[in-house]
């Protein structure tokens, strides 16, 4: 298999293909110098930081392995793609909504650059990719879809993959690697340093999350890896405003495809909260609500910090039998756990923000645990609930906000979930409040 498109260092080529000639592939230096210091090829950054031995590295990319003004980016050049026949076997159907997003998505390529999917949680955003993906994979373009976080990107590819099970995707991560082909990826916004004016389109998905909407790298990784006249796709539940207007085209849908409306949050106050969790212990009445939920359905229980994650799970875990754990960033077992949960080995699952974006689970209601936090932000709290019925039978999922005051966060998070209910019925996209 010919692998085009990445430039890596020498020794990543050798860790990643060993089996790949190098004798043949395009040869430049990683870091060239200029008046202002040293310009590093992979990520754009001007470094000035020098070793006791006399070169120069860049600061800037190190989790993608060092790069110094001594080593070269090897690389092999994009070929042009032929045409071919794209198989879509995606047996559900897109809502009348979905739809015409979807076909503005395809019309629109000839006269924009730039687009916004601005969708609730759980509208079927990536569903609503598959047609344009499909048009263009058969005319040879070469798409990457990314995300700032590892296990959206996981579950993006595990839906590519059923959905267009012919078609050779690869997914790349911190944590994996799975080399299929180069003309479809779906990876961690971090990746793309490693590509250069590549892919004809580039889908960013969760695009205000953590760190990707704070980091100018990480936009400038985007922009590298994207042809000058590719095309870029946005996707968010929670946009900022400055997106929605700078892009060319901007679509939005209040509404799920089950034309449900979104569980609105319930505030549960406790006054003595935070004594009680420094000690390890939930209040009385959150422990009635909790068992109260349980009853129903499964729980994704969100603590601002591990340190209380482990203490409510022993706490729980003491108070009355449930089948739990918990996951968190640096969990090494965090992708099977989750996947135990989606089959239902556990009924309560404990977990960071590191679950806040893009996992979907059946029959689940929703704890966030001091929701006051200043960890949680207005979108971390509209994405946390938005966990909350977003497939399945309706099961009478909801969404609890555990909190010792009110906060501004808080009452904007309830109020856009109540405004995207109330836009979703003005335009007859729910059934019911």
């Amino acid at each position: 298999m010919e692998i085009t498109g990445q430039r890596l260092l020498k020794k990543e080529w050798q860790a990643f293909y060993p089996q790949v000639d190098l004798s043949h592939a395009k040869k430049i230096p990683a870091m060239t110098e200029q008046e202002s210091g040293w310009l590093c090829h992979r990520c754009g950054e001007v470094s000035y930081q020098k070793v006791p031995a006399g070169f120069f590295y860049c600061p800037f990319c190190l989790g993608l392995k060092r790069i110094d003004s001594r080593s070269f980016l090897y690389y092999f050049p994009a070929k042009k793609l032929p045409t071919k026949k794209t198989i879509l076997v995606w047996k559900g159907k897109l809502s009348e909504p979905q739809r015409e997003i979807a076909d503005c998505l395809i019309q629109d390529q000839a006269t924009a650059q730039t687009f916004l999917l601005w969708a609730v949680t759980g509208a079927g955003k990536t569903e609503m990719l598959f047609p344009l993906l499909q048009q263009l994979l058969e005319q040879g373009k070469r798409v990457a879809v990314t995300s700032p976080r590892v296990d959206v990107c996981n579950e993006l590819f595990l839906r590519f993959r059923q959905a267009f099970p012919k078609e050779k995707i690869s997914l790349f991560h911190g944590q994996e690697r799975k080399t299929a082909g180069d003309s479809f990826v779906v990876c961690t916004v971090h990746q793309l340093l490693r590509y250069h004016q590549y892919f004809d389109l580039v889908i960013v998905d969760e695009v205000d999350a953590f760190p990707y909407a704070e980091d100018p790298l990480l936009q400038r990784a985007v922009n590298h890896a994207q042809k000058p006249i590719g095309k870029r796709i946005y996707l968010s539940a929670t946009p900022a405003e400055m997106l929605k207007q700078t892009v060319d085209r901007l679509y939005y849908l209040p509404a799920r495809y089950h034309r449900r409306r979104l569980p609105v949050p319930q505030v549960f106050f406790s006054w003595r909260l935070e004594k009680q969790l420094q000690v390890g212990r939930l209040p009385k009445n959150i422990l009635a609500k909790l068992a109260a939920l349980l009853e129903k359905n499964n729980v994704l229980f969100f603590c601002p910090n591990i340190s209380l994650l482990q203490k409510m799970a022993a706490c729980i875990s003491q108070e009355f039998p449930v089948r739990l754990t918990t996951v968190f960033s640096q969990d090494q077992e965090r992708l099977i756990k989750v996947e135990n949960m989606r089959v239902g080995k556990y009924q309560l699952l404990l977990a960071t923000t590191i679950l806040e974006r893009g996992v979907t689970f059946e029959h689940v209601s929703v704890v966030v645990l001091q929701a006051a936090h200043r960890i949680f932000k207005k979108a971390a709290l509209v994405q946390m609930a938005g966990r909350a019925d977003r497939k399945g039978t309706y099961n009478q999922a909801e969404v609890i906000f555990v909190t010792s005051e009110q906060t501004a966060a808080i009452q904007a998070a309830i109020n856009e979930i109540k405004e995207n209910n109330r836009q979703a019925l003005s335009r007859g996209l729910i059934d019911e409040m």
